[in-house]
């Protein structure tokens, strides 16, 4: 048993960060129906950035941070501009693609600006731990479930309170009601893939931090995890990529401390299938609609 919580909390702390990885990719999905593959190397990109940040200020944590999304919200705008804005949507493959051949030109670039090496995370908190129960609890890790659980409320109160998030809720409903109710349907997209793209920052620092290590290749992975946390979880629906990537990190751990290493993603990606065969639309069963 005392294994069992112990893997459990530190699924539930991967997993924390897997939703925040599936918040980013479900903005665009539920906004647009299109898929944004650029996501996991927004991730990458950006969990560099905060690493060299935190080299540079000394561990400087909120430093790092900052750096790091504001990597993920610029190269949201980019995918924005680059994929999206101007590709035609008449073919949604075309869209999909372009943000393929985006991922391609950032992971070929992280490649040449910090190399193929595997890189160290340091941990801007050390080894310090307290004991809860038999459930050992590092500080950097209370750090890491305080902030992804700060980013999911603000997320929360943003799309339920205010201006910007109901006219981003108008506009998953519907482009052209939205567009004669008088919402600027294009800036409120815009603002859409940079919300993702901060989402992502945060997310490749904190995954960083969970694991210690980061390499240019890290985020199909990543981007797989998100995707199957969103399918999970619910297509299109936030508060379903919350549940389904902390599920998605629950199997992950457990999978491994109860097996192997080997079949960690086996297990994550069987419940994907599982979920898919009897309840295609995810936990939360949120269909996406057919634009007017």
């Amino acid at each position: 048993m005392d294994l069992f919580l112990q893997q459990l909390f530190n699924g539930i702390l991967i997993g924390s960060t897997y939703a925040l990885v599936a918040l980013g990719f479900t903005l665009v999905l539920g906004t647009l129906d299109l898929l944004n593959f650029a996501h996991g190397e927004t991730i990458m990109f950006a969990a560099y950035t905060g690493l060299l940040a935190l080299l540079a200020t000394g561990g400087s944590i909120t430093a790092a941070l900052a750096v790091a999304i504001a990597t993920g919200a610029v190269l949201g705008l980019v995918v924005y501009a680059g994929s999206f804005r101007w590709v035609s949507k008449k073919y949604w493959t075309a869209p999909a693609l372009s943000t393929v051949g985006l991922a391609l030109i950032l992971q070929t670039g992280a490649t040449r600006l910090f190399g193929t090496d595997q890189k160290a995370v340091p941990d801007p908190m050390g080894d310090a731990q307290i004991q809860i129960g038999p459930v050992s609890i590092g500080l950097s890790h209370i750090m890491i479930l305080g902030l992804t659980v700060a980013l999911m409320l603000g997320l929360h109160a943003l799309l339920r309170y205010t201006r910007l998030g109901k006219a981003m809720r108008a506009v998953a409903e519907n482009h052209v009601a939205s567009a004669l109710l008088g919402i600027p349907v294009e800036r409120t997209i815009a603002f859409t893939f940079l919300i993702s793209g901060l989402l992502a920052g945060a997310a490749g620092l904190l995954t960083s931090l969970v694991y210690h290590t980061i390499t240019p290749f890290i985020g199909l992975n990543i981007l797989l995890k998100g995707m199957t946390g969103m399918a999970i979880g619910g297509m299109g629906n936030v508060y379903g990529a919350m549940l389904g990537g902390v599920l998605v990190g629950v199997l992950e751990t457990l999978a491994v401390s109860y097996l192997s290493s080997a079949y960690q993603d086996v297990i994550v990606f069987a419940a994907l299938i599982a979920v898919l065969m009897f309840k295609p639309a995810g936990i939360f069963g949120v269909q996406i609609r057919d634009r007017a």
